[in-house]
């Protein structure tokens, strides 16, 4: 029943893209009304926290500017932030599969992403209806760079893409996907990334994936953890989200790497590299927040390779086709500098999902089932514990 109503939730959700796909056309915003924290019956017997208000009439659409100035001196070095990677972290993100990067943003860059995000919260996008109703977490939305000009100086500006491009060896970097997540109440069971936008995000040199942490990593709960060489296995299919970690071969990787990364600290895995994180025993973070902005990035010259399946960051208008180049604006150029040109196409609003991309996901769920229904246990895992050095 657990997975037949997550499967529900992501119907309901793909429903509402689909119907909404013309919102965003539209420059008139609403202005939600937010309380303090609490939980909140709606239909269904869902929950929803933070007062945040999903209903239609509440939710803002289009383009978002947030009043949060950036740190000084962003706007006119026109590119990213320098920020110096060691050899030492270079070598653990080959060998290991992941590596914490501490102290990626300095204090007024904390705040500036801080301030982004509660902003967001207390006003609600519509295409974080679906996340946000399915109580997974407390904020979701995904590519949130294209509606809200605050995260897009973020990765245009911020010393993100410095530290990517470093610690990767990486000439350029482009924008596939990111995802803004506040608060996990159930946590993610032992799982790999497969939604990187139309990318070969499991080749070597092709991708990276990304966390940037806005808080302190609680006592008991909410730290990443990774099978130590996982990214090297060949027996997890491309396909596949949730693992079985004795089933899929994975007890060859018996040694885990947890991370408790502090506010400002980055997380830079590959994209086959199996995790975790484990949400609160009661599925409430109460008073707390875990606030992250995180996303996958294309190394270099890297192509356009959707391969059928359904891409919940490619629902934009762009006549790409598998093999092209991904030189493309719903596909930013953040390293070694933004294109003035592709930031000018993100603030006219043609970086955003069209009918025509709704279209495309649509036709494709089909062919991505397999992976739908291995998402399904993410959240909705065996009752059997998962083994890996105790977890």
């Amino acid at each position: 029943l657990r997975a037949i109503f997550s499967l529900g939730m992501f119907r309901v959700g793909t429903l509402a893209l689909l119907t909404g796909a013309n919102a965003l056309s539209t420059s008139a915003t609403l202005h939600p009304h937010i309380c303090g924290i609490r939980r909140r019956a709606v239909a269904g017997g869902l929950t929803m926290k933070w007062g945040v208000d999903i209903a239609p009439w509440k939710l803002e659409y289009g383009l978002q500017s947030p009043p949060v100035v950036l740190p000084a001196g962003a706007l006119e070095r026109g590119c990213a932030e320098p920020f110096t990677v060691t050899d030492e972290q270079r070598r653990a993100l080959v060998d290991d599969g992941a590596v914490i990067i501490p102290a990626l943003l300095s204090s007024e860059w904390l705040e500036y992403l801080r301030a982004a995000t509660d902003w967001q919260v207390q006003h609600p996008h519509f295409w974080s209806v679906a996340g946000v109703a399915s109580g997974l977490y407390d904020y979701i939305q995904r590519s949130v760079w294209a509606s809200n000009e605050a995260f897009a100086n973020f990765v245009y500006y911020s010393p993100l893409a410095s530290a990517l491009a470093g610690v990767a060896d990486a000439e350029k970097l482009r924008l596939s996907t990111d995802l803004l997540m506040v608060n996990p109440n159930k946590g993610f069971k032992w799982h790999q990334d497969n939604q990187n936008g139309p990318i070969d995000a499991f080749g070597d040199r092709k991708a990276l994936r990304w966390w940037v942490t806005m808080d302190d990593t609680p006592t008991d709960h909410g730290a990443p953890v990774y099978l130590k060489g996982s990214h090297r296995n060949s027996v997890v299919s491309q396909d596949a989200v949730f693992v079985d970690l004795e089933r899929d071969g994975l007890l060859a990787y018996p040694e885990l790497l947890e991370f408790k990364p502090k506010a400002g600290d980055l997380i830079v895995w590959h994209a086959r590299s199996i995790h975790k994180i484990d949400g609160p025993s009661d599925q409430d973070w109460g008073n707390s927040k875990r606030r992250v902005f995180g996303g996958t990035v294309a190394l270099n010259d890297a192509t356009y390779e959707s391969m059928g399946r359904a891409l919940f960051s490619d629902m934009g208008s762009h006549g790409l086709q598998d093999g092209d180049s991904l030189d493309h604006p719903l596909f930013p150029l953040i390293y070694p500098r933004p294109d003035p040109l592709e930031q000018s196409a993100r603030s006219a609003g043609r970086c955003t999902r069209t009918t025509e991309g709704m279209t495309r996901l649509a036709g494709n769920i089909f062919a991505s089932a397999g992976e739908m229904l291995s998402w399904t246990n993410v959240v909705n895992p065996d009752k059997e514990e998962q083994k890996a050095g105790g977890s």
